[in-house]
């Protein structure tokens, strides 16, 4: 068998994939006689290595496409000692940027129209200023700081806007890991699972950088909430969840699973997302972030195996647990600040 050289297979790859992009480029430059080019800068930080990633995006239409997107670079920013000391740090984003747009042959000034990054004041300042692109939210950043600052996330929660609610997932997080540490209590906890529910359900970890996916660890645990509690009961240990902890796991989970809806469609490839995301913004305005309005519960069906759990159904704001009328009240002014005070629903119909 013929050995592959590696190397010389992705310099291949990469100028192949380089020119495609690039002739994309150039014949929809033709055709326009406006900008053209939505751009997306972010800078990516890896959880394990700290090291930290610069990342490029490219999205137009053309004639016959629509919503074309290219992933220009990911590549490792470690910027020198002697840059740090010398310039700024948007001032090194902003000539790692112009290498490759260079390289992609894209004239800032005649092709980007817009651009698009999270809230960091060097790649807020790097596109904004230096690149003088019209800047918005990346809706998905937005949706992760508001519910942060909703459910009060802080390692200390003497320091949250929400203790309770910071109480609350610091229990469940710590039921998740005890669980899936211990043998004994994982064996009986899968017991538990296939004489309940026949299936057996692994706990999510509560990863709490990505806000919008704490929806599936609480509906996992509503849907394991029996099965768990039998376990604990089956070793006589106590069990660290109470009623009231399962009613918060409701209420926060309806609470969340709608925006992350929201933050999904937003991700959407290949498809044009901004009508849908507004009106979706637009309902949970006139529902979820008022609390005049009632509030719907939503109730995993799997979790309504052998219990008397009713169907969907709404709660006055008052009749909500502390946490959560807090949680609501926060989540509301947290997305009026970031983006209904630029796109206010009502104004925005007159």
């Amino acid at each position: 068998m013929k050995l592959i050289n590696i190397r010389k297979f992705h310099v291949e790859l990469y100028t192949t994939c380089k020119k495609i992009i690039i002739m994309s480029l150039v014949e929809t430059r033709s055709f326009f006689t406006i900008k053209y080019l939505s751009l997306y800068l972010d800078l990516i930080k890896n959880k394990m290595s700290n090291q930290k990633y610069l990342a490029l995006r490219v999205c137009f239409n053309t004639l016959t496409r629509f919503n074309i997107g290219y992933n220009l670079v990911v590549r490792r920013f470690a910027p020198t000692i002697d840059e740090h000391q010398a310039e700024q740090l948007f001032t090194i984003l902003h000539e790692w940027s112009s290498g490759v747009f260079e390289e992609f042959g894209i004239k800032v000034m005649l092709d980007v129209l817009t651009s698009t990054s999270d809230l960091g004041s060097d790649v807020k300042y790097t596109l904004n200023i230096l690149i003088d692109a019209w800047w918005e939210w990346c809706i998905s950043h937005l949706i992760h700081l508001a519910l942060m600052e909703a459910f009060g996330t802080s390692i200390d929660p003497n320091n949250s806007k929400n203790v309770d609610a910071c109480c609350f997932f610091q229990r469940i997080k710590k039921v998740i890991e005890v669980v899936n540490k211990f043998e004994y209590l994982q064996g009986a906890f899968e017991e538990a699972m296939f004489e309940l529910l026949e299936t057996y359900l692994k706990l999510f970890n509560l990863s709490q950088h990505r806000w919008s996916s704490i929806a599936l660890v609480l509906e996992r645990i509503l849907i394991v909430w029996e099965p768990l509690l039998q376990a604990y009961r089956k070793l006589n240990r106590l069990v660290p969840l109470t009623g009231m902890d399962r009613t918060l796991c409701i209420e926060f989970h309806s609470m969340i699973e709608l925006v992350r809806a929201v933050q999904i469609k937003a991700q959407a490839m290949q498809t044009f997302v901004i009508i849908d995301v507004y009106v979706m913004l637009y309902i949970l305005y006139t529902t979820i972030f008022d609390v005049s309005k009632p509030f719907e519960l939503i109730i995993p069906i799997r979790c309504q195996l052998g219990s008397e759990d009713p169907d969907p159904m709404l709660r006055s704001h008052d009749v909500l647990q502390p946490a959560t009328r807090e949680a609501r009240k926060l989540l509301g002014k947290a997305m009026s600040e970031r983006y209904f005070k630029w796109y206010h629903p009502i104004l925005a119909l007159r």
